[in-house]
Formats: C-alpha cells, sequence, structure tokens
C-alpha cells in the first residue's frame, strides 16, 4: 500500500559519512514508485547501484503481479498443498503473520482477492457490487495461511486466496537497504521509498533529523506536525493518497476491511509510525489507520514503537513520545 509523502524541513540537508564531502542523491522507478538515496560517500556511485539491485532482488520475491517472483508461485499453488520456500520469504511473512494475530485482521495479508476487486490506485478501479465482495469475504482470513517453521512451508486452506506483501514490501526493502548501506560505511543518509522513508544517522550538528507529516488534504509541502528520527524509519497511512470518487460522487479510498469487504471507516484519517524497524512501522501504520483510537494506541504501545494519529476532528494524539 503506497505510504503518504513525508516533508523534510530542512532548507539544506547536511549528511556525513566515509570520506567525501559532498551529498549524492540518486532516484530511480522501481517497486512502482520513486526510490530515492541520498548520502555521502566516496563509492557513492557503487553503493547506490547495489542499493537499487537489492531492491529489484526483493521485488522479484514478493511482487505477487510479477509471474516469476517467489510469492506469486506461492499464490498460484499453495492451495493445491504446502509450497517450499526460501527462508526469506518465509520470516517476513511469519512476521506480517504474527501483526495479523495481534491486531486481529486490521493488517491482513490475506487481503490480495478484495483488493483485486476493488482494483483502486489502476485506472480499473471501480465499486464491486455487494454480490463480488461477499463472494470474496470467506477468502480473506489469515488463519487459513497455514506456516510449517520445521519445513518451511505455506499452504491455504480454500482454492482462491493469495497472499498480499504490499503493506509490509517498502518498509522490508528500506530495511534490508539500511542494513547494506551501514555495512558499506554510510554512516548518515536518506532512504525514500515513494514516502517509506528510513533515516541513517543523523545531522552533522547532532542533531536529529526533522520530518513533516503531510496535511491530509492539503498540498505537497504543507504539515500538520513535525516528528524527529535518528536511525529511524517513518512511514504514514491515510485515505487520502490512494482513492476514487464513483459517479455518484462517492471516495472510496484504498485500505479496505477484511471483515466489510470495504474502505475502513473510522476517526483516524492519518496514522504516522515511527521505528527502528521500517518494516513493523509499514505494517502498523496500516493496522492502527484500520483500527478504532483506543485499539491503535494499544497496538502502538504493545509494538513499543512511537505513533503520531491526526483524527478526523484534527485533533494529535502521539504515542510513545
Amino acid at each position: 500500500m503506497k505510504r503518504l509523502l513525508l516533508v523534510f524541513l530542512l532548507s539544506s540537508i547536511l549528511f556525513y559519512s566515509c570520506s567525501s564531502n559532498e551529498a549524492r542523491t540518486y532516484q530511480e522507478l522501481r517497486m512502482d514508485t520513486v526510490c530515492s538515496f541520498t548520502f555521502y560517500c566516496d563509492n557513492s556511485d557503487e553503493i547506490a547501484r547495489e542499493g537499487f539491485a537489492l531492491i529489484d532482488k526483493i521485488s522479484s520475491m514478493i511482487d505477487r503481479f510479477d509471474e516469476k517472483s517467489e510469492l506469486s508461485h506461492v499464490n498460484s499453488n499453495a492451495s493445491g498443498g504446502p509450497v517450499k520456500v526460501s527462508d526469506e520469504l518465509f520470516s517476513l511473512i511469519k512476521q506480517a503473520y504474527g501483526v495479523c494475530e495481534y491486531t486481529d485482521g486490521a493488517f491482513n495479508i490475506a487481503i490480495a482477492p478484495l483488493v483485486d476487486l476493488w482494483k483502486i490506485g489502476s485506472d480499473e478501479a471501480r465499486r464491486p457490487s455487494d454480490e463480488e465482495i461477499e463472494s470474496v469475504l470467506p477468502l480473506l482470513d489469515y488463519r487459513n495461511i497455514i506456516l510449517d517453521d520445521a519445513q518451511k512451508t505455506i499452504e491455504f486452506r480454500m482454492d482462491g486466496m493469495a497472499i498480499d506483501l504490499g503493506g509490509a514490501g517498502k518498509g522490508y526493502a528500506a530495511d534490508a537497504l539500511a542494513s547494506l548501506f551501514r555495512e558499506k560505511g554510510v554512516e548518515s543518509a536518506i532512504i525514500n521509498l515513494g514516502g517509506n522513508v528510513y533515516m541513517i544517522g543523523q545531522r552533522t550538528d547532532g542533531k536529529p533529523w526533522t520530518v513533516g507529516l503531510q496535511s491530509p488534504g492539503s498540498g505537497r509541502g504543507e504539515y500538520y506536525t513535525t516528528v524527529e528520527a535518528i536511525d529511524e524509519s517513518v512511514v504514514t497511512s491515510g485515505a487520502y493518497e490512494r482513492y476514487f470518487i464513483d459517479s455518484d460522487g462517492t471516495l472510496y479510498h484504498h485500505i479496505l476491511s477484511s471483515r466489510t469487504g470495504y474502505p475502513t471507516d473510522g476517526d483516524i484519517v492519518s496514522s504516522s509510525i515511527i521505528s527502528s524497524s521500517s518494516t513493523l512501522a509499514d505494517m502498523l501504520s496500516t493496522a492502527c489507520f484500520a483500527s478504532s483510537l483506543d485499539k491503535a494506541e494499544e497496538i502502538a504501545e504493545h509494538y513499543a514503537v512511537k505513533a503520531v494519529f491526526l483524527l478526523d476532528d484534527q485533533s494529535i494524539i502521539r504515542v510513545g513520545f
């Protein structure tokens, strides 16, 4: 799921790392979004190439729309019996499954059949009929995904089920990139995967990075509050970035409820998570957005992350600061 743009409130961004004295930014289209790295390093060209290659490798594992991906193979075959997967994919799915369990499906990796009905974010977006929605609801129960830890296999109890890792993929890639860059000696950098942002280190003046959170319904660069981060990721979910308006004027956003089959409808209009794990922040931003405020606060406290929730009355709730 696409994440909202995070606006950096720095007129000039200062970095330090390796032994170079000049910041470099690299930007390419990956994972259906603009991905960029900004950092100091004498061998930054080589590191950037490795970074984009790493994103491609991860995409080849988790992109369910790529028929050659490992996840696509799972989705095509797991209804017929256990499918052996790599340790890496199994570990990611198991972590995501745990979030499904704790959030009672507010974050749900079994949501794929419903996502495919609505097609929000594509030119084919539409409101499915009530009958169509009812027909896929039984396929959305994540508890019908069977994980075998010993064999590293995945199996579906029902034909037609499919796993969607869109709510974790960019976070997982950001964590992998942060690890790679640190291994290469990068001490200060910003990784931005379509608004899913990871800040490595801190500014050269010793202060944290300052990040502005986009105001819902406002122009780019307009923010409703700021957060600070050092060696942390900031991920935001909301109803106003991917949506379509039906012929009757009704707006339908992309964060869908596996209970009702329709877009979630709650008091939270923007949910931001700040965590050293971008994978976790990615999943929890969706889970909290799809939950009541009380449940969202409980989720943030349980996972010991910082959270900022903007409510529909424009009040701001901060957790863990």
